[in-house]
């Protein structure tokens, strides 16, 4: 088996004290991507099933040998407006940085897609991204430290350096 199918393996079959589960503790958490080492980062969506559903998105990364979390950072930081944004995805770019992306709602305004920078290893924020063509909500990380967005039939191929900070 090679290393990625072990990790995976890890990640979703971790054994716990009453049968098999699933690092992060939530449902609604997926695994974005794996950082350099052991480490593995996910992303918590937004519930919105009940009432007292908090609400939150949340990227984490996670140590596979310990399974203990090493990071995470709630999204609400970085909204317009926490209780309306979504945050689409997290792509870890290569093994310094991960791009968090999805529609925030400005005041009075249609929803417009943001991009921000995180550092992997304290998904602390970098900066928030701009760019000098538009980008869709899509991100395809090439694990080589660029992305792909697109706009329409149009693809772009992005790096922190043609993507402003």
């Amino acid at each position: 088996m090679d290393r990625l199918a072990q990790l995976v393996d890890r990640v979703v079959r971790a054994p716990g004290a009453h049968g098999l589960r699933i690092l992060g503790g939530t449902w609604m958490r997926a695994v974005a991507g794996f950082l350099p080492g052991s480490g593995v980062l996910t992303q918590r969506y937004a519930e919105h099933l009940f009432p007292d559903d908090d609400r939150r998105d949340e990227p984490a990364a996670y140590d596979l040998g310990s399974g203990q979390q090493a990071a995470l950072l709630d999204l609400a930081e970085l909204s317009v407006d926490p209780e309306n944004d979504e945050f689409l995805s997290a792509e870890v770019l290569d093994g310094r940085r991960v791009l968090v992306q999805g529609p925030v709602h400005p005041a009075g305004g249609a929803p417009q897609t943001r991009h921000w920078l995180l550092d992997a290893d304290t998904l602390r924020p970098l900066g928030r991204l701009g760019y000098p063509a538009p980008v869709g909500e899509d991100v395809t990380s090439l694990g080589d430290g660029t992305w792909l967005t697109h706009d329409g039939d149009r693809v772009h191929r992005w790096s922190v350096s043609r993507a402003s900070s």
